[in-house]
C-alpha cells in the first residue's frame, strides 16, 4: 500500500508515521508538508517527502499516487481562526475541496481519510455521529464544511471517504502544538506559571495520540466510510489536568494563574465512541495519567535532555 499523509510534519502526522513503522504496517509512506524549519529527522521516517502545499499542482499529483490519503494538513488553532477566519476557511475548506475534487477526477479509487474535529459542535456530550453540528468558532465551521463536501462527493460520485472527528489529541512530537497539555509540559519544565484560560472548569475528552493513530490505521485497513467520533468517552476539566501534573511533578509544580476565557472556545466536549468501537474495533488503551506521563517524559528528553 502507498499511503500519502498531508500535514506530515505536524504533531499527528509525525506520530502516525512512527506508529505505522513500529507496528510493521506494510505501507510506503509519502509525506507532504509546507513546513520547512523542522529537523531532518522529522522527514526521515517517510519513504518519500514533498516540501510544499498539498493543494499545489505537485502536491495534488503526489496525493493521487496513493492508495489512501490521510488528510491532516489544516489551520488547527481556534484562536488563529478568530483572528483570520477567511484564511482558516481557505486552508481547511477551500484547499481541502481542491484536493477532494482532484482525487475524484484523477484517482477515484483512492481512499480518503479526513481529520475532522469535535469542535464542529459545542456543549454537547457525549456527542455521537447523529448530533446536530453547532460550531463555536470559524475553525469548527471550516472543518464541518469539508465534512459536508466529502458527504456530497461520496453521494454524487461514490468517493470512498471517512471523516474522523478527533477529540483533544495530545502526546509526544508536539513541540509546535498548542493546547493545554503541551503548554503545561513546557511550563512545568520551565518552572513558569501554569496559565489557564477562564475558570478551568471547562471540560475536554483528551485522547493519547497513539490511540488516534491506531484508529486511523484501522480505518485505512477497513476502508471505512462515513463519520466516526474518536475520543475516550471520559470528560476531564482543565483543573483536573493541572492536578495530574501536580502528582507527576511533585516539588516543582508551579502556581496556577487564570486569565480571561478565550472567544470561540467550546465549554464542554465529550465523544460517544460506540460507533468506532463497533465498526473499527476502537478501544483507547491509554489513561490520561499514563498519557500525560509519557508526554511529559518526551518533553523532558527534548527540552531538558
Amino acid at each position: 500500500m502507498r499511503l500519502v499523509i498531508t500535514g506530515a510534519l505536524g504533531f499527528i502526522g509525525q506520530n502516525l508515521a512512527h506508529f505505522l513503522r513500529r507496528s510493521g504496517h506494510p505501507a510506503t509512506l509519502v509525506g507532504i508538508d509546507r513546513y520547512r524549519d523542522g529537523p531532518a529527522a522529522e522527514r526521515a521516517v517517510f519513504d518519500h517527502f514533498h516540501s510544499g502545499c498539498f493543494a499545489s499542482d505537485e502536491g495534488l499529483a503526489l496525493a493521487a499516487s496513493g492508495d489512501a490519503v490521510v488528510h491532516l494538513a489544516a489551520q488547527a488553532s481556534v484562536r488563529e481562526s478568530m483572528i483570520d477566519p477567511i484564511g482558516t476557511f481557505e486552508t481547511n475548506a477551500a484547499q481541502s475541496l481542491r484536493l477532494i475534487d482532484y482525487l475524484r477526477r484523477h484517482a477515484p479509487d483512492t481512499h480518503f481519510v479526513f481529520a475532522s474535529t469535535g469542535a464542529v459542535s459545542q456543549d454537547a456530550g457525549p456527542m455521537d455521529e447523529s448530533a446536530r453540528p453547532n460550531p463555536a468558532s470559524p475553525y469548527g465551521a471550516s472543518k464541518l464544511c469539508a465534512e459536508a463536501m466529502l458527504r456530497a462527493y461520496a453521494s454524487a460520485w461514490g468517493l470512498a471517504a471517512v471523516s474522523l472527528r478527533f477529540s483533544n489529541v495530545y502526546g509526544p512530537h508536539s513541540r509546535r502544538q498548542g493546547g493545554v497539555i503541551p503548554q503545561f509540559c513546557r511550563q512545568v519544565l520551565e518552572g513558569s506559571c501554569l496559565r489557564i484560560n477562564g475558570d478551568g472548569r471547562q471540560t475536554r475528552d483528551y485522547i493519547y495520540v497513539d490511540d488516534v493513530s491506531r484508529a486511523i490505521a484501522a480505518a485505512i485497513e477497513a476502508r471505512a466510510e462515513g463519520l466516526f467520533q474518536l475520543g475516550t468517552g471520559v470528560r476531564t476539566s482543565v483543573m483536573e489536568v493541572a492536578e495530574i501534573f501536580r502528582t507527576l511533578a511533585p516539588g516543582r509544580m508551579p502556581e496556577v494563574v487564570h486569565g480571561p476565557a478565550l472567544a470561540g472556545e467550546i465549554r464542554n466536549n465529550l465523544a460517544n465512541i460506540a460507533h468506532a468501537r463497533a465498526e473499527l474495533g476502537f478501544v483507547p488503551q491509554h489513561s490520561l495519567q499514563d498519557g500525560i506521563a509519557r508526554t511529559l517524559a518526551w518533553y523532558q528528553s527534548e527540552l531538558v535532555g
